[in-house]
């Protein structure tokens, strides 16, 4: 079964009668507007992902490079630190971040690094670029209240604001209560080009969501390489925990407070 997906224009982009820069133009969607994406596959040709869409009932292909949001492809790399290079469009230059192994980055990345790596790829996200062990020394030195163990969702958001010297990440709490707005808001959040950073249970592990794959499925980042799951699978993994900032104040200890997610917003 196809999954149609709805994802936003980067910019205004033609729809085509075929997958060619030079097919004839069908229609033309504005930037900033919802289309939906019908096709399973993107087809690579002269260097251009062609996505088949929709918008206003018509059909036609397009250059993916222009959809926010979605996972243009995924490239193995000849390095044991950073195996696998994820593109995710942005525009005519799509974004391309280096997915690193955290057992590679010394003794503690290989028992608690996902944060770490997490914290690395969000980064990587924004330009700015630090590897896993260097945002472990980063937050031993200069993260108030960080003891030097596993760095927790909530502290992934301070870590990533204080190295990006502004407001990037923003923290939301996982009460078991509210699986629907969670997930409406990740929802949302893939959909207007951002990523989201939430913590896993049984074991408990950081994923990175990093947009969305042409067959609808998210595309999650982790262990040196990527996967793609269901909506419903990041939910039933999903750690709760305690919600709201007030309850944070010892977020260094264990996963009750280390629940949540964390949204970071594209430039």
């Amino acid at each position: 079964m196809v999954i149609i997906i709805v994802l936003q224009t980067i910019s205004r982009i033609n729809l085509r009668q075929a997958a060619s820069k030079t097919a004839t133009i069908i229609c033309t969607a504005p930037s900033n507007t919802d289309v939906n994406i019908l096709g399973t596959k993107i087809i690579w040709k002269d260097n251009i992902p062609f996505v088949k869409v929709s918008y206003k009932g018509k059909h036609g292909f397009t250059n993916g490079r222009y959809i926010r949001g979605l996972v243009l492809k995924v490239k193995n790399r000849d390095s044991a630190k950073y195996p696998k290079l994820v593109v995710i469009a942005s525009g005519r230059a799509s974004r391309r971040i280096k997915i690193p192994q955290q057992k590679k980055f010394g003794a503690f990345c290989q028992k608690h690094g996902c944060s770490m790596a997490a914290a690395s790829i969000t980064l990587q996200f924004r330009g700015i670029t630090k590897s896993p062990y260097e945002v472990y020394s980063y937050a031993k030195k200069h993260l108030g209240g960080y003891t030097g163990s596993k760095l927790t969702i909530f502290g992934i958001e301070k870590a990533v604001n204080k190295i990006a010297e502004k407001k990037i990440a923003t923290w939301k709490g996982c009460p078991s209560d509210a699986n629907k707005r969670i997930r409406n808001n990740i929802q949302k959040a893939i959909h207007d080009g951002h990523i989201v950073l939430l913590e896993q249970k049984n074991p408990i592990h950081t994923n990175v969501i990093i947009g969305r794959s042409v067959d609808g499925k998210y595309v999650v980042a982790t262990n040196g390489t990527t996967k793609k799951v269901t909506m419903n699978w990041l939910i039933k993994t999903l750690l709760h925990g305690k919600a709201g900032r007030k309850n944070q104040t010892n977020w260094w200890k264990g996963t009750t407070h280390g629940a949540g997610y964390v949204i970071v917003k594209r430039k």
